[in-house]
This record gives C-alpha cells, sequence and structure tokens, in this order.
C-alpha cells in the first residue's frame, strides 16, 4: 500500500506517542494540530520583527505557512494553516487602523494575498496527487516484480533439487563403488552451486551479491552433515563480506571440494580432528583459508584428480591465487581473492 508524503509525516508523528495513544489520534487531529500550530509559530515569529519591519509584507510568513502545512500533513491542513494565518494576520498585523476605520488598500492585500496563497496550496496538491499517483503505479510494478523473482527463484530451486534427485537415483541404481563416488561428487557440486543460488536475491542486500559469510558456513555444515565421521569437526568463521553471485557460486565448489576432500582423506588412521574455514582481509583483497591438522596430502599433492582440477580452473576464473602447504600436521589451503565484486 502506498503511503503519500503527508501520510508518511503523520504516521511518523503519531508513531512518537505511547502505544495507547496511537488508537486515539486520528488523521483529522493531526491535519487539525499541524494546521494550527504552524501559522500560529509563523505569526508568532512575524510580530517579533515588527520593530524591524513594520507592518511590511505582513502575510510573508503565512505562505511560508501554508507550504509547511500542506507538505507536512495535507492539502486540509495547508487550508486551516492559510485560514488561521490570514485571521491572525488581519488582527494582529494588517488589520483596521485605529479606531476601526475601514482601509480599503489593506483589505485589498488580504483578498490578493488569500487568492496567492490559495493558488499555492492547489499547485502544491495537484503535484501532492501525481507523487502518489507515480508513487502507486512504482510501487505495482515492484509488487509484480517481486512476486515474479520470487516465482523464478522457486522454479530454480525446483530444478535444482529434481537435477540432485535424479543424480542421485542413479547412484542408488548403480552397482559400481567408482561410479557411485564420482556421481556423489556430482551431486555434492550441484548441491555447492545450489546453495549459492539459494543466498541470492531476496536475501541479500541486492539481486547481485551474496552474503559470503552465511552462505560458505551454510555450505560446510551441509558437506559435513553428509560426509559426517566421528570425531572430525569442520569450524567456520567467515567475515561478513559480500561477493556477485558468479563468484560466489566459483568460491562455493572450490570450498566444497576443498572440505570434502580434507574430511574423506586428511584424518586416515586418526580418530579425530579439525577442519577450520576462515578468511582475513587486507589491501591486496580477501583470502579464504582451508585448513586441517590432518596427515597432510603426501603423495596425493603431486596428483591431479577432477576436484583438484576444478578448484584450479575455478580459482583462474577469481583471478586469484591458491597457496598450499602440508606436512604431516596438516595442510593449509590459501586464496586469495583480489576482488569479491
Amino acid at each position: 500500500m502506498t503511503v503519500s508524503r503527508g501520510g508518511a509525516i503523520k504516521k511518523i508523528l503519531t508513531s512518537r506517542l505511547p502505544q495507547r495513544q496511537r488508537g486515539r489520534l486520528r488523521q483529522h487531529a493531526v491535519e487539525i494540530g499541524v494546521g494550527i500550530a504552524i501559522p500560529v509559530a509563523f505569526v508568532l515569529f512575524r510580530l517579533l520583527l515588527t520593530p524591524f519591519a513594520g507592518d511590511r509584507a505582513p502575510y510573508s510568513f503565512v505562505f511560508a505557512g501554508v507550504v509547511v502545512a500542506s507538505v507536512l500533513a495535507g492539502w486540509r491542513s495547508g487550508l486551516l494553516a492559510l485560514v488561521v494565518g490570514q485571521l491572525l494576520t488581519w488582527f494582529y498585523l494588517a488589520g483596521p487602523l485605529p479606531g476601526g476605520n475601514p482601509d480599503h488598500a489593506r483589505l485589498g492585500g488580504l483578498v490578493i494575498a488569500t487568492i496567492a496563497e490559495l493558488i499555492i496550496l492547489a499547485v502544491i496538491t495537484l503535484y501532492q496527487r501525481e507523487v502518489d499517483r507515480n508513487s502507486a503505479k512504482r510501487e505495482q510494478r515492484m509488487d509484480l516484480l517481486a512476486e515474479a523473482l520470487a516465482e523464478i527463484d522457486h522454479r530454480t530451486k525446483n530444478n535444482y533439487q529434481t537435477v540432485l534427485a535424479l543424480v542421485q537415483l542413479q547412484v542408488q541404481r548403480s552397482s559400481e563403488p567408482e561410479v557411485k563416488a564420482a556421481l556423489q561428487q556430482v551431486a555434492d557440486r550441484i548441491q555447492a552451486v545450489n546453495s549459492a543460488t539459494e543466498h541470492m536475491a531476496l536475501r541479500s542486500e541486492n539481486l547481485g551479491t551474496v552474503r559470503l559469510g552465511d552462505h560458505l558456513c551454510q555450505l560446510c555444515e551441509q558437506v559435513e552433515r553428509g560426509l559426517s565421521r566421528d570425531g572430525v569437526q569442520v569450524v567456520c568463521d567467515v567475515a561478513n563480506l559480500t561477493a556477485t553471485s558468479d563468484k560466489a557460486v566459483y568460491l562455493s565448489i572450490i570450498v566444497n571440494e576443498l572440505v570434502t576432500n580434507a574430511l574423506k582423506h586428511a584424518f586416515e588412521g586418526r580418530s579425530h580432528g579439525v577442519i577450520k574455514i576462515g578468511s582475513t582481509a587486507n589491501g591486496h583483497g580477501v583470502c579464504i583459508i582451508v585448513e586441517d591438522d590432518g596427515c597432510g596430502l603426501g603423495d596425493a599433492k603431486s596428483r591431479g584428480g577432477m576436484g583438484t582440477r576444478l578448484v584450479e580452473r575455478f580459482v583462474r576464473q577469481l583471478g586469484a591465487s591458491h597457496e598450499i602447504s602440508s606436512s604431516d600436521k596438516g595442510t593449509i589451503h590459501r586464496l586469495l581473492v583480489p576482488s569479491l565484486d
């Protein structure tokens, strides 16, 4: 529902009242209050200037009062400000001469000022109505866009779930362990991309960015649940950063591969361990760190499987650098990304 400028001001004014008073204060009360208070304040200010200005331009501040009241609380408040301001000015500044003798020039000044103020009030009212009409149209378009985005988001999720279901079905039907493992890796990678998609759009600050900290930590939780091992813990502490949707997908696949590989191979022959995912930022970019306290890569460091090739490929897509340090005390992957935009 669209709220006009006057309505927005009324809402602000009433929102500062105690809760029990909000229901009692109606729209007309706000209009009357503003329509009286504004001209009284402006006329009083004009009276203070009388020693310096005399009776020159007596209605000048009534013009300002009409404008302020109509902008704050609508045309009815502006009309009331006009009436109150004109009466106060007439009786205290520009009225009949001492003795009650009429002054046709002063009366003409009142009429002319009133006509001019009515014209100003009419212009402001027409302008506000046009603004409200355009706001209503824009709000309607935004509602339609939001509905369309929600529908696209829903269909995208359904498509991912359909593909995942097909791959998982094929995993169950396959009798070859190697084929099962390969298909499960495909499913994990699809899930990584799906997770990035879920954090886009309405969950982020705008349609093209992803909250990287929430996204990567949720992804690590999913990987840990899927490959759970007793005694092995996955700890994620990524800063509250935002990345473009493309770079979030690339980082999703990289982190998915590194964490999955660590869960599967880093703790062979060990009963416990920790995998940590973190981040640091400096003037050169953002560094995503994946480390474990496992047995190290050993000979596997020189072998390049599908996961390693995927990591290398998406590192190049990011324009990043990937450093690996490994020993029998664990492995550390440092991924330096120049920019997440």
